[in-house]
């Protein structure tokens, strides 16, 4: 395995986060980036999605960055070797322009969010926090290319999107904006005033009724149908 490694660290430590990239330059201002918030810290680096998938177990990562594309094992073939083994870690793909039916597979696999390299850093800082509370995050220029793109994903209709949220009862549609804004389900609890318990039942109800397979999926038909 390449790349630097730490040992576990104790309860109550920082976000564990593993960082899977092929570019030695792009891993290496990742961690710097990373390294600056006290409250993460970088478990393990590596270069390929065979070494992620090795990493994973492990590190047990808490939130897991991987490169779209990587040889010989892409990013997309360790995360969905991650989702297979029953993995926990929060998985945030890493995107350049250009690689739109990339994410729309990443999606179908059960990303939990998406950055570009070229990004703004605090991005993905954020994106690293929203995932790991379980929230969503889409970069929002991943955002705009997708729904330019209808969506790539069976969603791909604008009208199909909205009937879909009008199925819907009031308070769902507030939950499943919430969500297209990234929103794990306890900071939706506390901005709705709900328990967390409830919320879970809401985003049930709200995947059941959208036919949304993750959260992701979910937060695209919260961008499509409230899209102007």
């Amino acid at each position: 395995m390449s790349g630097a490694a730490v040992d576990d660290g104790p309860p109550g430590a920082p976000l564990r986060v593993l960082l899977a990239d092929d570019e030695p330059l792009v891993r290496a201002g990742l961690a710097g980036i990373l390294e600056t918030d006290p409250s993460v810290r970088v478990v393990a680096q590596v270069s390929s999605g065979e070494e992620a998938m090795a990493a994973v177990r492990a590190h047990r990562p808490d939130v897991v960055l991987l490169d779209v594309r990587m040889e010989p094992v892409s990013g997309l073939e360790a995360l969905a070797a991650v989702r297979r083994d029953g993995g926990e870690p929060a998985c945030l793909m890493v995107t350049t322009f250009g690689e739109d039916e990339y994410v729309a597979e990443a999606i179908r696999l059960g990303a939990d969010g998406f950055v570009l390299k070229s990004g703004d850093p605090r991005e993905l800082l954020l994106a690293v926090h929203a995932v790991a509370a379980g929230g969503a995050y889409f970069s929002p220029s991943v955002s705009r290319r997708l729904l330019q793109a209808g969506l790539g994903t069976r969603f791909v209709a604008e009208q199909d999107a909205r009937r879909r949220f009008e199925r819907l009862t009031p308070r769902e549609r507030e939950v499943l904006v919430l969500i297209g804004e990234g929103l794990s389900n306890a900071e939706i609890a506390g901005r709705l005033h709900l328990a967390e318990g409830t919320v879970k039942v809401h985003v049930s109800s709200i995947l059941r009724s959208t036919g949304a397979r993750n959260r992701v999926e979910a937060a695209l038909v919260a961008a499509h149908a409230t899209a102007r």
